[in-house]
């Protein structure tokens, strides 16, 4: 059973209450503490937002840590935006969140390695290019790999023209993911033209490096999805954030896992109900 399945299976509760009308509050948050990214990579998610050029003020995100665990959430995935581990401030952020015993995740592309990032639960390592790796990241990963005591360490490789057939035999990792590149002139395959948006968001947060709150990771790809800044708490089923949901009207423009979901197979939350 793939990860994602069984991400479905563990929550298929919430996600009858969303049905029932509802939105349970999130048990993950994904913060983007960074919109400066020291890497060009082809098909890039986030190159539409790199020009705002900002670092989460860390009181800023104190507060939102604080809120979000004390609401009974569970774990913090620090991803990007741009690049987390170039926040002069991110081990910091990693230390609030194990104070408030939270799980946490790094998404980085693998060119920094700090000592701090090893109390992260779990690491995982962008590459777009599989048969070029930068020799930082091969220096970085074997320095994670020595220094872990329970981190889990993996690497998601990009299938494209530049690289059909990505050569792992180097990257000793926990786990290796294959994804194809999307929405780029060197992909493989064609992006659907509608992907109808998932039943998750009203599961997810994601937090900006300004402080606003969105209900999906791909919040550059659509258009007036603003929850608003402030705390979760205060925010979470609010009109704005219903209204938020309502205007994600396709999902095809990048490759979101939850595009693999039969979501009329899991009698997906009808959000008519907002």
């Amino acid at each position: 059973m793939k990860d994602i399945d069984l991400k479905i299976v563990f929550r298929l509760k919430e996600i009858e209450g969303i049905q029932a009308g509802f939105f349970p509050f999130p048990r993950s948050l994904t913060v983007y503490p960074s919109e400066i990214c020291n890497l060009d990579c082809p098909g890039c998610n986030s190159k539409g937002i790199h020009k705002r050029n900002g670092f989460m003020d860390f009181d800023l995100f104190q507060g939102i840590v604080e809120d979000f665990a004390l609401n009974g959430g569970k774990a913090v995935a620090f991803e990007g935006g741009g690049e987390p581990m170039m926040h002069p401030q991110i081990g910091a952020m990693l230390g609030c969140c194990k104070f408030f015993q939270l799980k946490t995740g790094i998404i980085t592309n693998g060119t920094f390695y700090w000592p701090e990032m090893l109390l992260a639960d779990w690491i995982r390592i962008s590459i777009p290019n599989a048969n070029k790796v930068d020799n930082r990241v091969l220096d970085n990963l074997m320095k994670l790999r020595t220094n872990r005591i329970t981190t889990k360490i993996g690497v998601k490789l990009l299938r494209s023209k530049l690289c059909p057939q990505p050569d792992f035999s180097l990257l000793y990792t926990d786990y290796i993911q294959i994804k194809d590149l999307r929405n780029h002139k060197d992909s493989l395959r064609d992006n659907p033209d509608f992907v109808e948006p998932c039943g998750f968001t009203p599961l997810r947060a994601v937090v900006d490096y300004d402080g606003t709150f969105y209900p999906c990771p791909y919040f550059y790809a659509q258009k007036n999805t603003s929850i608003g800044k402030g705390l979760l708490s205060e925010l979470w089923s609010s009109e704005a954030h219903k209204e938020a949901i309502k205007n994600i009207k396709n999902c095809n423009e990048y490759d979101c896992p939850m595009q693999d979901i039969d979501w009329a197979g899991l009698k997906k939350a009808d959000l008519d109900f907002i």
